[in-house]
Parts: C-alpha cells; structure tokens; sequence
C-alpha cells in the first residue's frame, strides 16, 4: 500500500504537486492511491465593498481585498485519498475491484466493481502535522481532516476566512431590484505545466466547496469534470458548479468594518465519483502545480 496525497490551502490561489503510486487494488476512488501536493497557496480575494481577513477579530489591522494560506513542501503538506461529499458535513470512501473502472455510482445503486459499501467517514480531526493556526495578515487557518487509522494521510483540507463591509452593515437579498448580496464570482484553477502526462485527469476531479450561511457550493474549477454524480449512490444528483459560474450566496448579513467578520468556510479535496478521478490517471511520476483562485463580490440586483 503506497500514500501520496499532499494538500496546502488558504483561499484563492491553490498549488497542487502530487505523486501517485500503484498497488494491488486499482480504482476512481482507491484507499491505496494518494495525490502528494507539495506546496499550495489558497488565496481569497474580495473586490469593492467587501473586506476579507484570515482571522475573524473587528479591531485586527490586516482586514483588506486579500487573505491567504501557505503550505511548503516538506514541512507541513498534506496528504489526501480522494472523498465524496454531497454537503461538506457527511463525507464518504470507497474502493474499487477495477482499473479505469466506470465505477461511479448511478441514482440509487453502486457499480458491481464496487468493493462493499462505503464507508462513511466518522470521527475525522485535524491532523496536527498537517495544519495550522491562523495567522493575521499571512495564514488562514487550516486543517487536514482525517482519522487516527488513516494517518498522515486525510480525506479533505479545511480552512477559515472571514469577510465583512467596508461600510456599514448590509442586510443581505436577492430578491428585489436594489438588493445587494454576496456572490462568488469565480473559482478557477491553472495547472502548470498545462498537458504533463497522465496528471490532467485527475486534476479535473478536484473540488472546491465554499459554505456561507450554511449552504454548501461545491465549484470544480478544472475543465473536463464530471458535472452530474451521485455521491453514496444517492438518488439525488450532486452537480458541480463551474469554475467561471457567479453565484449570488444566501449570507444574510455583511457585518460593518468595525465588527467581527462572518465566516466563509473552504474545502478542498478530489472528488471520488467523478470518472477522472482513477488511479491510472494518476500513476504520473508527478501532477502539475495547480494554483486556485476564489474571488467574492458584493452585487445589487438589477
């Protein structure tokens, strides 16, 4: 059984270096692959209206257009076995009997190439070695979240922004013309090298979901996902908002910039029920350097 699956977040810029290995059992959604990212960098950035900081304190100096979070390499990277998870609250891992196997659930049912059921991941924690506290001005926080059992490696990385105005409080709608709301303008994610062999692929199940307000928006920033899947073989579809796509949110309120911010949580992780996420997409001797973008907006409805 070979690991490598690194992740380092923060919010808006996200950097992917990752190593695969191969072993007996072959699978989109293997617990014998790991994507190793060695370094990342997750920056968040907010545009006219809206302030953004790593920590969530009113009277804190470093509340501006931009917040971020750091990994390096061989500190404090994380290492991830791809997850599923329709909500960011529930999240599941299974395994498949099959190389390139189209074993992705379908509404109500799993595949025959599907080994037992899957396991819905209970008791996950933040890794100590792969996380860290938030830092103003430089570090949101972040944490790789896994169990005892499946250490160093984890499941998904998680990290805490936090906006707010740079006025007064706003009362937040979509509903008549005048209304004002947050959106998230965009999640993209640029790989570099563009066309490495065999990483393409599996950088197309990579996942970014943004809770606000308690509603979860799962983007897949890199084109060629799988846009429709069927997380725990559901029968509700689970389908991934494109990386370009506005998305007006159902934040209720922006606090006035000398209050406390509200909260934006962030999770990164691959995506096991999309078709790209298979290990021999990832036998590549190295993924390309993935740098993501998240961009918010303070809107008014037309």
């Amino acid at each position: 059984m070979k690991k490598f699956k690194k992740l380092i977040p923060a919010l808006a810029m996200l950097l992917v270096s990752a190593t695969a290995m191969s072993s007996a059992t072959f699978a989109w959604f293997s617990m014998n692959k790991e994507v190793s990212a060695t370094s990342m960098e997750v920056r968040a950035v907010a545009e006219q209206g809206l302030l953004i900081n790593e920590v969530q304190a009113a009277n804190d100096t470093t509340w501006d257009s931009e917040a971020t979070a750091k990994q390096t390499a061989s500190t404090d990277a994380s290492l991830l076995y791809p997850a599923s998870t329709a909500d960011g609250s529930t999240w599941y891992h299974a395994a498949s009997t099959k190389s390139n196997s189209a074993a992705a659930a379908t509404p109500g049912s799993k595949s025959g190439d599907i080994i037992g059921n899957y396991e819905t991941l209970s008791g996950l924690t933040a890794i100590t070695a792969m996380s860290k506290s938030a830092t103003a001005g430089s570090e949101a926080k972040r944490e790789t979240m896994g169990t005892a059992a499946d250490a160093p490696a984890g499941y998904y990385v998680h990290y805490e922004y936090y906006l707010k105005s740079s006025g007064q409080e706003i009362t937040l709608k979509n509903e008549a013309s005048g209304d004002q709301y947050v959106s998230i303008k965009e999640v993209t994610a640029t790989a570099t090298p563009a066309a490495s062999t065999g990483s393409t692929n599996l950088n197309k199940s990579l996942r970014v979901g943004i809770k606000m307000n308690s509603v979860f928006y799962i983007y897949a920033p890199v084109t060629g996902y799988t846009a429709t899947y069927y997380v725990n073989a559901s029968s509700t579809a689970t389908n991934a908002i494109a990386g370009t796509t506005v998305t007006p949110t159902d934040l209720a309120k922006l606090p006035a910039s000398d209050a406390n911010g509200a909260k934006v949580d962030v999770y990164i992780w691959y995506e096991g029920e999309d078709a790209n996420c298979m290990t021999d997409n990832a036998l590549a001797a190295q993924l390309d350097d993935i740098k993501v973008d998240i961009k918010f907006s303070l809107d008014t409805k037309a």
